[in-house]
This record gives C-alpha cells, sequence and structure tokens, in this order.
C-alpha cells in the first residue's frame, strides 16, 4: 500500500475491542490490485487503540479520547483520507476478500456516486443476533437483487470523492446519529446521483447477540429514524407528524419485512416470523 492511494477505507470504532480483530484483518489483506489506505477513527476506552497500534500499524490511527458519534468520525477520517474513492466499513464487520476490487469495478463501469453491497449473518447461530440481523439487514441480505437504490448502510459503501463535495455526515441532538447514512445518501438521491446496490460486493455483520443491548440498540435506531424524518422528506414524516400513527408501525414494519423477503428468501420469511417474538 506504498504511494498515493486510490482508494480511502474509512473505520469508526468505539468500545470494539472484541471485533475490531476481524475487522481489520479482513481490510488489511484486500485481493485488490489498486492503492488503498485503512483509516480507524477511535474513540474507544477498552483498549482497542493499543490493538491497533500493536498488531496493525498498517492503519492510520487517529485516536479521540472522547467518545465520538460515528457520523463525525467519518467526517475526520474523509477529511484525512487522500483517495479519490471513499470506502467505510464499521469495526463490527467483515469484508470479503475481493471488497475494494468489486466496489472499484462497478464504481469504473458507470457514473455511480456510491457503489454497495450485502450485509450478511455474522451470528447465525445466536436467535437475538439472527433476528437483529433481519431487522436491521432486510433490504440488503446476499439474496436481495441488485439496482439502483436511494440508501446503502455505511457498513457496506464506497462513494466517488467527487460526488461527496459540500456534503457531510450530520450528528443529531444528544448524540443520535444511526440514521446520518440515511440522509446523506438521501440528498444524493434527490440531487439526481446514482447509488448501486451490488449483492456480490458482501460483509459479514456480527450482530448483538444479548437481548437487553439489541433492543436497547433498535431504540437508537428508531430515534435516528424519527430525527431523520424530522429534518428531510425522506418517506415516513406522517409518523413524526402524527405520533399517535406511532401505534401501528410494529405491525406495519413486520407486515413490510415480510413482504420484501418473500421476494427474495421464502426460506427467510420463515426464520423472521419464528424469531420476530
Amino acid at each position: 500500500m506504498n504511494g498515493a492511494p486510490l482508494i480511502s477505507v474509512v473505520i469508526p470504532s468505539y468500545n470494539a475491542r472484541a471485533t475490531i480483530r476481524r475487522c481489520l484483518g479482513s481490510v488489511i489483506n484486500q485481493d485488490c490490485e489498486a492503492r488503498y489506505e485503512v483509516i480507524v477513527v477511535d474513540s474507544s476506552g477498552d483498549g482497542t487503540d493499543e490493538i491497533i497500534r500493536r498488531e496493525f500499524p498498517q492503519a492510520l490511527l487517529f485516536h479521540l479520547e472522547r467518545r465520538t458519534p460515528a457520523g463525525d468520525a467519518r467526517n475526520l477520517g474523509m477529511d484525512k483520507a487522500a483517495g479519490a474513492f471513499m470506502a467505510f466499513t464499521d469495526a463490527d464487520c467483515m469484508v470479503a476478500r475481493d471488497w475494494l476490487s468489486r466496489m472499484l469495478k462497478r464504481h469504473q463501469g458507470g457514473g455511480y456516486a456510491a457503489v454497495g453491497g450485502s450485509i450478511a449473518n455474522g451470528t447465525p447461530r445466536s436467535p437475538v443476533g439472527s433476528a437483529e440481523h433481519l431487522f436491521a439487514f432486510n433490504e440488503f441480505l446476499p439474496q436481495a437483487i441488485e439496482g439502483l437504490v436511494t440508501n446503502i448502510p455505511t457498513c457496506n459503501i464506497c462513494y466517488r470523492r467527487s460526488a461527496l463535495t459540500g456534503v457531510r455526515f450530520k450528528s443529531g441532538p444528544d448524540g443520535v446519529n444511526l440514521a446520518e447514512d440515511l440522509i446523506l445518501n438521501w440528498n444524493l438521491a434527490r440531487r439526481g446521483e446514482k447509488l448501486l446496490f451490488d449483492p456480490a460486493i458482501r460483509v459479514v455483520h456480527l450482530n448483538r447477540t444479548r437481548l437487553g443491548v439489541s433492543l436497547g440498540h433498535q431504540y437508537l435506531l428508531g430515534q435516528g429514524s424519527c430525527w431523520a424524518r424530522k429534518r428531510t422528506d425522506i418517506p415516513g414524516r406522517i409518523f413524526v407528524d402524527y405520533p399517535v400513527l406511532g401505534l401501528a408501525l410494529p405491525f406495519l414494519r413486520l407486515a413490510r419485512i415480510v413482504l420484501r423477503l418473500s421476494r427474495i428468501d421464502r426460506h427467510a420469511v420463515l426464520r423472521f416470523l419464528a424469531l420476530s417474538p
């Protein structure tokens, strides 16, 4: 990875001691002919930064003393990056060996602002982890269909840097930031940029396996979703304007996920229904 990089990989990290080795091991050992750099913006207090310094000296580490929202960490990583393409994943993900080469090939074959891919279940033996995976990533399963979309999670996406001119990840009040990728991608799509979803570009997500931790994360996702719809015209604003309609959201969401899964993997529907309680 000597010389000027073509791709910069940015990874925000917070208390990722349990997963950072698998994440960085997969990112650093890419089967990619293009030069790339790996930037980790870490605000952990559990020794994650020491693991990175000791075991992954190839990575550019920026350690922050105070906990930093993921969106702000990504912005800092972009500011430090040198690549013409900006790839993002998370510290609880493992990327496929051809991850960067596939994204670069799709970028070079079309005028996309962003290219991203599917998210596989990294905790298949855990009922809680599997349920979390299907709730969070049912649109982005490996069985999903390739096409243009308005959103791809930042755990598996690569932007053309020029498309991000004047665009930043925005953190919400009190650290609410779990919809910053949704807002950024929606704004790109609204101005006519193309975002390509290619399920062959794969990462594996290591889901939360403790019920209380998983439910707490789902609550934060709901906060982020609400905040995003307050400040944009992303579909679903009606539930923010009329909160009483939120009583129907669990049933609507269940129905929507079942319908979506039935189009791509009927076995996943059965798994989802079994896990949803």
